[in-house]
């Protein structure tokens, strides 16, 4: 049987907890009774088989973060609260999201306004793109590499957002000298923001990103670690939003709790 096989079965067996807890815990069900709960689930499912798709998704989230999940704690300390990191968004906000990226990503280009739209449009959101340059290749000029030293440089000149909002939305293959234009775009002091790039602590600072980002398991970008939530691809607006609304009822309930 194959993973795709398995995984229907697994949505199959999740819709039917979701839909019909009574039939799943209670053994004690007659028979009849049983089969007549098991059609009403059925015809439900039939008539509104888009359940199928959020049941697949809720899946695949929970698969997710099993897999992820301990990693995520291990280095949580880390990837939001490290000192003197990019904050974008309210710097004092509820709800923490941690982006994994490239800029050289054409997904994570095309979702980024989508991401900002979501962080404008809340209010109460800290926003931490973390640098992840997965795409470069051997024997190729490092540009993801150089792109995201040039990022974390142009904090030192507090102009971190400055330049990420420009690479994030320039037009075109980015390439060096497209990262030196942008700084010098943006009011960079091109000489300084070099001398920056090769700081030990921002060569540093990337590879152990990339290391860390690696470890929990990402292999792509863009993806977001919100509260206990994690979003792999592009998934859109509305994607984002259930992970932010979902991470502030958790801390509502535990502060509630305390």
């Amino acid at each position: 049987m194959n993973r795709f096989s398995l995984n229907i079965i697994a949505v199959m067996s999740l819709v039917g907890t979701l839909f019909s807890p009574v039939v799943a815990q209670d053994k004690t069900i007659d028979p009849e009774e049983r089969e007549k709960i098991e059609q009403i689930v059925q015809d439900y499912l039939l008539e509104n088989p888009e359940i199928i798709a959020i049941a697949f998704r809720e899946l695949q989230r929970r698969q997710t973060l099993a897999r992820m999940g301990p990693q995520i704690e291990m280095y949580r300390g880390f990837l939001e609260n490290e000192q003197n990191a990019a904050v974008l968004g309210n710097p004092n906000g509820d709800v923490t999201i941690v982006e994994f990226f490239d800029y050289r990503c054409g997904f994570c280009r095309r979702h980024f306004p989508e991401v900002m739209k979501l962080v404008k449009d809340d209010g109460n959101i800290r926003f931490l793109p973390r640098q992840f340059p997965i795409l470069d290749r051997p024997n190729e000029n490092p540009v993801s590499y150089i792109a995201s030293r040039a990022a974390l440089a142009a904090k030192r000149q507090d102009k971190f957002e400055e330049f990420h909002v420009a690479a994030m939305t320039s037009e075109g293959s980015l390439t060096e000298d497209g990262i030196y234009a942008i700084a010098a775009r943006v009011g960079l002091n091109i000489a300084k923001l070099k001398a920056d790039m090769n700081d030990p602590l921002i060569i540093k600072n990337v590879q152990n990103t990339l290391a860390i980002g690696k470890d929990i398991g990402f292999e792509g970008t863009p993806g977001y670690i919100i509260g206990d939530d994690v979003v792999t691809g592009a998934g859109g607006y509305g994607r984002l939003l259930q992970a932010v609304n979902r991470a502030r009822k958790a801390t509502s309930s535990a502060t509630a709790g305390n």
